[in-house]
């Protein structure tokens, strides 16, 4: 499992390192050809039994996150050009088909959800309605969900419209994206942030799980939001509901309150 996680932070290198095109054609083509062994333990994790969520150790988790590394690297590709003022400025050529190929040369598989769902989209842009209890509603989609067997791997970027009681412009755009290394147009965060060159890679991947009618949000969180907790449990000073619709949505959608430096990624929630 080890080697497969060098080998997804080697291609991610590969991909930032290329500045000839086509990037698929000359860097990730190639790589998949030679890589058969790590497809195979992303098959053999895709199937691996739980009761009900699966069991992953750290090389599990280091692993699928150095892949999740390539993907947010590749979907800058679908996002515009940068407006956040710091971090590098970098922009694969890449198709959409290519990308797919790509994805479903390892093992993922697109998933379409024709209603907004927090599980299965990210919203990038919102037009808000005039009608303040409209529901939200997708409008396009701007790169596609991927998941690893029941495993959410990456959701849908899309564009969406709603009325205020159910979505805020300004939050759901510009508030900071936990467990997302990188995105051109909003402010993010994950736990490899701040760390050396080596340390970063050791960052435990989200695990977020569709099994059956349920839904599982950070299966491996250890502060359940299902319960009462004691206001000393939560150094952030945010309300249960808020705690919530942080952890679901990755970011606010509707809370206007300060959002960086925030601590979501002990807390996990179930819905059915």
């Amino acid at each position: 499992m080890y080697e497969s996680f060098e080998n997804f932070r080697e291609l991610y290198n590969l991909i930032r390192d290329e500045h000839e095109m086509p990037l698929y054609g000359r860097v990730i083509a190639p790589w998949i050809e030679s890589n058969s062994h790590s497809r195979e333990w992303l098959h053999a994790f895709a199937y691996r039994p739980g009761s009900p969520i699966p069991p992953a150790g750290n090389a599990d988790l280091w692993g699928l996150y150095a892949l999740s590394r390539v993907n947010d690297a590749l979907i800058l590709a679908f996002q515009g050009d940068r407006t956040e003022t710091s971090g590098p400025k970098y922009k694969p050529e890449i198709s959409l088909a290519d990308y797919l190929s790509f994805a479903e040369s390892l093992g993922l598989k697109r998933v379409e959800q024709p209603l907004f769902s927090s599980f299965h989209h990210e919203i990038v842009a919102v037009e808000e309605s005039a009608d303040e209890d409209r529901p939200v509603m997708l409008v396009s989609t701007l790169w596609p969900c991927l998941m690893l067997g029941d495993m959410m791997f990456s959701r849908a970027g899309v564009r969406v419209s709603g009325g205020r009681q159910f979505i805020s412009k300004q939050a759901a755009e510009s508030s900071t994206l936990y467990w997302t290394f990188w995105r051109n147009n909003r402010p993010v965060s994950d736990l490899s942030h701040g760390w050396g060159s080596n340390s970063q890679w050791r960052t435990d991947f989200r695990r977020d799980y569709q099994i059956g009618g349920e839904l599982y949000y950070n299966a491996d969180g250890q502060h359940d939001l299902r319960k009462p907790f004691a206001r000393s449990e939560d150094r952030d000073g945010l309300s249960q509901e808020e705690r919530t619709e942080l952890l679901v949505n990755r970011c606010f959608i509707v809370t206007k309150r300060p959002h960086t430096d925030l601590w979501p990624f002990d807390d996990t929630f179930r819905t059915a």
